[in-house]
């Protein structure tokens, strides 16, 4: 048999309360309704789960049996409420994004700041890799968003540009170029050059600068760690185009000498990316209201 709900819950209230006549004014019902639940519900089982002594009664064995298993699974229904009330609201619920590993330690902590001050109740989970992937899990719903730098249009996915990130050349400071004020985008026609990995949304967007100036760059070799870049620059190995903030600190050691390309400021835009028509959960909606 299936179990009625409303049956139930009329025996839980009347078990619970130890009269028919509290239980139909918990429910908002007639004192008739309720008997009438209990006694569909002891019809359906075959069961008699109250001996009845004047104007009182009492839970037979199967009652009480009955009424553990309905206070049990009314305290579920009240969580399941509660939670789900909670993720409407945003006191609970869970946003997973994907951005890259540089934009991870420099950009994303000031935007889930944020995001987190206004919806301490909402997890978030940070996921990394080149912006291609992030694209992609995406659009494979892995991701509920992703922060990345711009890449080529995907028709299933929606954008909002967020901002634009400064790149600079890099070089070593044994380098020739060190001593100059300003390189120009000729002067690295011959210059091996380190890039990184295919499906980088900064790879994408230099390379693209560089074809813009004609220079087709000698590519030394591509790599998907910024350390491990910044280690082979400065051995003297080669030279690259990275995120300013993330050789900093190798530049106040005197390690990595930071250049101004005399066509000016090498400038990456970044996207925020969900997915097209889909029904957002709210705390994606929440997170893309940071950017009205």
């Amino acid at each position: 048999m299936r179990m009625n709900l409303n049956q139930l819950r009329a025996f839980f209230f009347a078990a619970r309360d130890k009269s028919v006549t509290k239980a139909a004014q918990s429910l908002f019902v007639t004192q008739p309704a309720v008997t009438m639940q209990i006694k569909s519900l002891e019809s359906d089982l075959d069961l008699k789960l109250f001996t009845r002594h004047g104007k009182g009664f009492d839970l037979t064995d199967a009652g009480r049996v009955l009424f553990g298993y309905a206070e049990r699974i009314f305290e579920i229904v009240e969580e399941m409420e509660y939670v789900l009330k909670g993720h409407g609201d945003l006191s609970h619920g869970s946003l997973v994004i994907g951005t890259t590993r540089s934009f991870a330690r420099h950009l994303m902590p000031r935007l889930l700041s944020r995001f987190q001050e206004q919806y301490p109740g909402v997890k978030v989970y940070l996921k990394v890799g080149s912006s291609t992937k992030v694209a992609d899990s995406v659009m494979n719903y892995e991701y509920h968003l992703g922060v990345i730098g711009r890449i080529p249009f995907r028709s299933k996915l929606s954008v909002v540009p967020y901002s634009r990130e400064e790149f600079c050349l890099v070089v070593p400071t044994s380098h020739r170029f060190a001593t100059q004020k300003t390189v120009a985008f000729s002067d690295l026609a011959h210059e091996p050059i380190i890039i990184r990995e295919d499906g980088s949304g900064s790879r994408y967007a230099i390379l693209s600068m560089l074809s813009s100036h004609g220079i087709k760059p000698s590519v030394l070799l591509e790599a998907e760690s910024v350390e491990f870049i910044k280690e082979y620059i400065i051995q003297g190995r080669g030279v690259s185009f990275l995120y300013k903030p993330e050789i900093r600190l190798e530049a106040q050691l005197g390690l990595l000498k930071p250049l101004t390309l005399a066509e000016g400021s090498i400038m990456v835009q970044t996207d925020v990316i969900f997915p097209k028509e889909v029904d957002l959960n709210p705390a994606t909606k929440a997170f893309l209201r940071l950017f009205d």
